[in-house]
């Protein structure tokens, strides 16, 4: 027996998806001793424990800007999170990688799943893969946007080719940042990004039909550092995204330039297909069709595209039964044609 898996290595999150048994996700992050470099401990029990070593310890994401900068820590994320799928026989992998990963990261990344008992090992373009979780069929002629927490992967699709692929550094955590900075300037109040996240997801928006709402936060006063308890509105943080929004949209529009003219009117037909936990924003998919002119449409789950997507090529890919190294991300299309 086979047990085929995705698995999406995240800034913000690792994610491992299973088309039998469904969706696991730990979080992206350990907890590394400061002299020794000893991984204390990895995921959700690295965050729980943060404040315990604290002296002595640092909270470390291997994953950050979408490239490895520590095997061994990749190598234990990877690891628990990898033991958490009922084990068959033989154990394959499909993983998402980012646009720009250059030849020595992918075979780093190849030799980490086969150190962790994964044999038959492939790579797909992350944005692709989000493509196929969110319904798409990559012999369409279609342009998938995937906005994840720290980087906005974006593929063209024509005809069964990836015709152009690229890499935006800003994702939802800009968005996060934005809602710290505009309160750290307006009010003279630090907040903690996972507070600004909250602010930004109760209260954010980019397009009208919002309902108005408030919400209440906890800060430090940025001259005497105390406590201070405030009620931030919707109207509060009215265009507060606009520089990241701005930076996310010219990264799609730059895209679309490079669609041959002969291309645009099939690749407008499909328009835009929009996932990743970033692409959230309320009204995101509003303004990137009004202002860019081409359809986009949504997942109704777009946080879990990318890994849902590297399951599903998993069940396309014929069994080799031997060990296997391989990126197909322009071989996709060959797995869904009729």
């Amino acid at each position: 027996m086979v047990t085929k898996i995705g698995l999406d290595l995240g800034y913000a999150n690792i994610t491992v998806s299973d088309t039998a048994a469904g969706i696991y996700r730990e979080q992206s992050v350990a907890l590394i001793d400061k002299d020794s470099r000893r991984i204390v401990s990895v995921g959700l029990d690295a965050i729980e424990h943060a404040e315990e070593f604290s002296d002595r310890a640092l909270l470390v994401r291997p994953f950050k800007n979408g490239l490895l900068f520590d095997r061994q820590i990749t190598q234990s994320i990877v690891s628990k999170v990898i033991g958490s799928v009922p084990q068959g026989e033989r154990l394959r992998c499909v993983i998402g990688i980012p646009s720009d990963l250059v030849s020595k990261q992918e075979k780093d990344i190849f030799n980490i799943l086969a150190d962790s008992g994964i044999t038959e090992c492939y790579a797909v373009n992350r944005a692709a893969a989000a493509l196929i979780g969110a319904g798409g069929n990559p012999n369409q002629s279609v342009i998938s946007v995937n906005v994840g927490a720290s980087a906005t992967e974006i593929a063209i699709f024509h005809n069964g080719e990836v015709t152009y692929t690229s890499r935006e550094m800003v994702g939802g955590e800009d968005f996060d940042k934005a809602v710290k900075h505009y309160i750290g300037e307006q009010g003279g109040v630090n907040l903690s990004l996972s507070v600004a996240r909250a602010i930004k997801e109760q209260l954010g928006s980019v397009w009208h039909g919002k309902e108005e709402g408030s919400i209440d936060i906890e800060g430090t006063l940025a001259l005497t550092g105390n406590s201070v308890k405030m009620t931030i509105t919707s109207e509060d943080i009215v265009g507060v995204f606009e520089k990241p929004l701005y930076r996310l949209l010219m990264a799609v529009a730059n895209a679309i330039k490079k669609i041959p003219l002969d291309q645009v009117e099939s690749v407008f037909a499909n328009g835009i297909v929009l996932t990743g936990g970033g692409s959230m924003l309320h009204g995101l998919d509003l303004m990137m069709s009004k202002i860019l002119g081409v359809s986009v449409r949504q997942p109704s789950d777009p946080i879990d595209s990318v890994a849902k997507g590297l399951s599903l090529i998993n069940a396309r890919i014929p069994v080799r039964g031997k060990a296997v190294k391989k990126n197909v991300t322009n071989i996709l299309a060959s797995y869904y044609k009729e």
